[in-house]
């Protein structure tokens, strides 16, 4: 299944994965009743496997060097979750386990935004905080991620720049 979707097609057939697997459609059945459940796997495993390998997001330090670790952490998981992360947003409709884990992942990430810019967010005037979180979080997010990648066909390094100046901008102190 992971092949299939690396390779670009992001609702594979169970024939699909049987051939890449070299095994009969019906040995893809008795592991897994449903395509579907058979995405969810593919899902947890990748995030299993991408957690693990994130670089580390910065707490302490000067707001450029915090800044510039947590788009690196956005960066590396964006770019080694794609194939999973589209093939993830078709199920997540019918998917309550894509749709708690997209949650969770997005809840994660604005806690992330938080704890990095805590300083920060708490020198900003009354009720604009939780407005940068969720600005910072959308500039983090797969999504916009993967509008400048495929669509505006920005290399990797200029997306981070893109997304850093932006993230710095965001904390200032400008008004609301």
């Amino acid at each position: 299944m992971l092949d299939c979707l690396e390779a670009g097609i992001l609702r594979p057939s169970a024939k699909q994965v049987a051939e890449r697997a070299g095994v009969s459609t019906r040995a893809v059945f008795r592991h897994f009743e449903k395509m579907e459940r058979l995405v969810e796997e593919v899902a947890e495993l990748q995030l299993e496997r991408i957690m693990r390998n994130l670089p580390p997001i910065l707490g302490e330090g000067s707001l450029e060097e915090r800044t510039d670790a947590l788009v690196r952490h956005s960066m590396h998981r964006n770019e080694t979750t794609a194939p999973v992360r589209r093939a993830s947003q078709l199920s997540e409709p019918f998917s309550p386990l894509i749709r708690e884990r997209m949650e969770w992942l997005h809840d994660t990430a604005r806690q992330q935004v938080r704890n990095v810019f805590a300083d920060e967010l708490a020198a900003l005037p009354r009720g604009e905080a939780a407005a940068r979180v969720a600005a910072i979080r959308g500039l983090l997010s797969f999504g916009y991620w993967d509008e400048l990648r495929r669509y505006e066909k920005k290399s990797e390094s200029a997306v981070a720049k893109i997304i850093r100046h932006s993230i710095l901008a965001l904390l200032e102190r400008a008004p609301g």
